[in-house]
């Protein structure tokens, strides 16, 4: 009676195993077969698998109007760090710049596409001057502790200031650009990273 208990046992667990094996599989068949043509791209960057999910977060922007986490959710942001009063920061908003401006033949990428710069000190006069180069950048500032877990969070060290970090919609951490990347290339990432997302982040992203 024991050995045929255990016999029988034995069927049931290779039963649950195959059935498993069977929804794994077919899970993996169904999202190739909804988008047969996204792949992981092989870009100049870094790509983050499986992408990091950002802490929540309080800032405002120059013209004192809050920015947190929520502002991620259904748009594609580029995110950099610097001291506008310095070369880093200036030079961090241009590389900003430069890839919104090569990704103009990408329309809907250009239109849920938004620009960060947290600024590591305080400048409110040049915070409102940077701000009004495009519809799209966002200067932003705050607590200092605030900005310190952020760049924590997304691994924003101070030996590369011009790093940008691409944050996909939902809040995901996608990918960074380093400071040696130039504007074409990280724009050709970003379009790449996008026209793949599917095959690199979670389920039901927006």
């Amino acid at each position: 009676m024991f050995l045929r208990n255990r016999h029988s046992l034995w069927v049931r667990l290779l039963v649950v195993l195959g059935a498993m094996s069977l929804f794994v599989l077919g899970y993996q068949w169904g999202n190739r077969h909804q988008h047969p043509d996204a792949e992981i791209p092989a870009i100049e960057g870094v790509l983050l698998q499986p992408p990091g999910d950002l802490p929540g977060f309080g800032l405002s922007d120059a013209f004192g109007r809050p920015f947190d986490q929520t502002r991620l959710a259904d748009r594609w942001t580029l995110i950099g760090f610097g001291d506008l009063s310095h070369a880093s920061g200036q030079r961090g908003i241009q590389r900003l710049i430069e890839v919104y401006n090569r990704v103009a033949d990408q329309r809907e990428l250009r239109e849920r596409l938004q620009l960060v710069l947290v600024t590591t000190a305080e400048q409110p006069m040049l915070a409102r001057r940077f701000a009004g180069l495009s519809p799209a950048l966002h200067i932003l500032g705050g607590d200092g502790d605030e900005i310190a877990r952020l760049r924590g969070a997304l691994g924003a060290g101070a030996d590369a200031p011009l790093t940008l970090f691409v944050i996909a919609p939902g809040g995901y951490l996608l990918a960074l650009f380093p400071d040696r990347e130039d504007g074409s290339a990280m724009a050709e990432d970003l379009k790449a990273i996008v026209a793949n997302a599917e095959a690199l982040l979670p389920p039901e992203t927006p």
